[in-house]
């Protein structure tokens, strides 16, 4: 089994177009679909105040941070983790177990809208007619209350689509036709993300494309053809507590705190903070400045445009007046998830509405959350491939067949959810799973900082430590805002009856799953795989590591970075053996441009005197006239100086098998890398 933190040697690199098509919907998810309506609906316009200001403080730095490190050291958050502080790898793991289990439950959710999206072409709507719903005393008892705050279209999801038992003691036969949604939504993680990275990003190029092409369609089919279009758009941005608002409303939601949980709860599960996505985005792209900041600034401008359109498109289709029911009043159940299933299907019954333009809706529903829960199983995919036992790579023999076994294990998982009390069971996993989150947070600040911090082994810029700071205070203020919610709203929730608290200690169970199979695990595990005393074991378990060389990328230390380390070893990006000579490089800083020079001119990189530096054979060549040396940095402007300072080493490579010669060299300020 190899090493977590083992390098990736050749991570795929995707261009900025794939960038932008996987930042498109990916990070934005569907929440756009079911969240962050509903928390419009609740603060009004103004919920945007709180969107963006946390997008600015927290968001911007965690970002930019994460996106760095992972396209510095070309790792997935666990071999980072692993890397900078060892014993740290398990709160990556444990990140990456909360990751997975929430992602069963929003394919679950996705399986839900593949549903509706074939029961949407049927005619009349299956959910035109209350069902009738034939019930024993005991079940009158039990659910008197939902009966009251239920709807037609309502009552269809939970009494006819679900068939949702009684309670969560009351066992249920799978539903089929569920189990079919969610096998079909497991294969089509499966296909998308076949190909690996490079097929992903392909793949997404196509789906990002069409999935915009179909939001314009609905958008405009929304404000031409729905009658009360405008009406339900004043309703959303300018109501409040179904008035107008005014503008004493401001300081009333500035110092609401659920106005600023919802908005932190937007952004940690559709950016994915700490999900372990933002150092997989940037292990796919080059570790330049120019690169990195162009990549932030496309997930930033995506994630504040996209969420937006995506209301602006389904505000003409929902009555936020309309009874949510029992979708929309259960604790643990995604809020505004009865937008989707109830308030929408109700518009188009109500209105007449083209059937065919409620199948659209869910086909992008489906396609928004799709490029969004593959983007996460292929991150947790290539976190896992370096762990994985050799006995089992050995038995499928090809990887193709390994991810299918990997995706065929997400789809059994999915089925106890898609039983008739399966309901009961996602409200628990949702409500629970990720409670302890601000541990998770505070723990992942140390190997974060560190790792950005310790980026430049010669000096210590300022703008690494403002950004350092910054990314430190973010985390604090994301914990604090989380520990708040712990203690205030969901500690003292229940979400079952009396009659079946026992089940929410199944709960606490997967709260603390991540902490106890992640962390102390993993602390154990590196204990156990390190040599020496327990005391040697556990100062190298909190040893970090060194900053990556140009091992870790093509061009990870680059002029564009600015992270020279001259005390790294030089490899060459061929493949073949090198034999290598070392050489003093002049003190200058000037790029190279890639043109050559001739022997005889006085400004070459080396020394005449050192122009037949000796490789492999006392001479390169037998006719110096057609040997050719690298420029000096001046470029020719300048003669070369005798006395001229040295301030690092180049290295002269060549390859065994080829009479190509090439020279590397690093300089303090820039890292240029010249070629002959």
């Amino acid at each position: 089994m190899a090493d977590p933190g083992e390098l990736n040697p050749s991570p795929s690199k995707w261009s900025l177009l794939q960038v932008v098509a996987v930042c498109a919907f990916s990070s934005v998810g569907y929440s756009g679909f079911t969240s962050l309506p509903f928390y419009v609906y609740n603060h009004s316009g103004y919920f945007t105040i709180a969107y963006y200001s946390l997008l600015l403080l927290i968001c911007t730095p965690i970002c930019y941070v994460q996106i760095k490190l992972g396209a510095l050291y070309k790792r997935g958050l666990v071999g980072i983790f692993s890397h900078l502080v060892p014993i740290y790898k398990g709160v990556a793991a444990a990140l990456l177990i909360m990751t997975y289990f929430r992602s069963i439950t929003h394919a679950l959710e996705i399986s839900y809208g593949v549903y509706y999206m074939f029961a949407s072409c049927k005619q009349p709507f299956p959910w035109a007619i209350q069902a009738e719903v034939n019930m024993s005393s005991h079940e009158a008892k039990i659910t008197i209350f939902d009966s009251i705050k239920s709807t037609p279209e309502d009552s269809y999801f939970i009494n006819d689509f679900l068939q949702r038992s009684v309670h969560i003691g009351s066992w249920g036969p799978l539903v089929w036709y569920l189990v079919l949604c969610a096998l079909f939504v497991w294969a089509l993680v499966y296909f998308i993300i076949l190909k690996g990275s490079p097929g992903f990003a392909k793949v997404l190029t196509i789906l990002a494309p069409a999935t915009a092409v179909l939001a314009v369609i609905i958008l405009i089919y929304g404000y031409a053809a729905v009658p009360t279009s405008w009406d339900s758009v004043s309703r959303f941005l300018l109501t409040v507590d179904k008035k107008p608002w005014s503008q004493s409303d401001l300081s009333h939601f500035l110092s609401y705190p659920e106005f600023w949980l919802d908005a932190l709860d937007l952004h940690i599960y559709g950016l994915g903070l700490w999900a372990g996505t933002l150092p997989f985005l940037g292990t796919h792209i080059s570790c330049t400045k120019r690169i990195v900041k162009k990549t932030w600034g496309i997930l930033m401008l995506t994630y504040t445009v996209a969420p937006f359109l995506l209301v602006a498109m389904l505000m003409p289709y929902i009555d936020p007046k309309y009874p949510a029911g029992i979708l929309g009043t259960e604790v643990g159940i995604k809020p505004g998830l009865f937008y989707l299933f109830v308030s929408i299907p109700h518009k188009f019954h109500k209105h007449g509405l083209s059937p065919f333009m409620l199948f659209l809706i869910y086909v992008t529903y489906i396609l928004v959350s799709i490029q969004h829960l593959s983007f996460h199983i292929l991150m947790i995919w290539e976190n896992l491939w370096p762990s994985i036992p050799k006995v089992a790579m050995v038995f499928f023999k090809r990887t193709p067949f390994l991810l299918a076994a990997f995706c065929f294990l997400s789809f059994l998982l999915t089925a106890p959810y898609l039983s008739q009390c399966g309901v009961y069971l996602y409200q628990i996993v949702r409500f629970y799973v990720d409670r302890l989150l601000f541990a998770l947070v505070i723990f992942s600040m140390v190997p974060f900082i560190i790792g950005f911090v310790r980026q430049e082994s010669l000096r210590m810029p300022i703008d690494r430590i403002f950004m350092g700071v910054w990314y430190a205070a973010a985390s604090l203020l994301a914990a604090c805002f989380l520990i708040y919610n712990f203690i205030v709203y969901l500690y003292p929730e229940s979400i079952l009856s009396y009659e079946q608290r026992w089940a929410e200690h199944l709960g606490w169970c997967i709260s603390l799953s991540p902490l106890l199979l992640g962390v102390i695990l993993g602390a154990i595990h590196t204990m156990i795989t390190l040599k020496g005393s327990f005391m040697e074991r556990l100062i190298l378990s909190l040893k970090a590591g060194s900053p990556p060389s140009n091992d870790a990328g093509d061009d990870g230390l680059s002029v564009d970075t600015g992270d020279t380390d001259l005390k790294s070893p030089c490899s060459s990006r061929h493949n073949t053996p090198m034999t290598q000579a070392r050489a003093p490089l002049l003190k200058h800083h000037n790029t190279l441009p890639e043109k050559h020079s001739q022997l005889g001119n006085s400004h070459t990189l080396f020394p005449q005197s050192l122009a037949h530096l000796p490789v492999s054979q006392p001479n390169l060549h037998k006719d110096t006239t057609a040997h050719n040396c690298i420029n000096s940095p001046t470029a020719g402007r300048e003669p070369f100086s005798p006395e001229a300072t040295a301030a690092g080493y180049g290295t002269l490579q060549m390859p065994k098998s080829k009479a190509n010669i090439e020279v590397v060299m690093r300089s303090t300020s820039d890292g240029n890398i010249a070629r002959l």
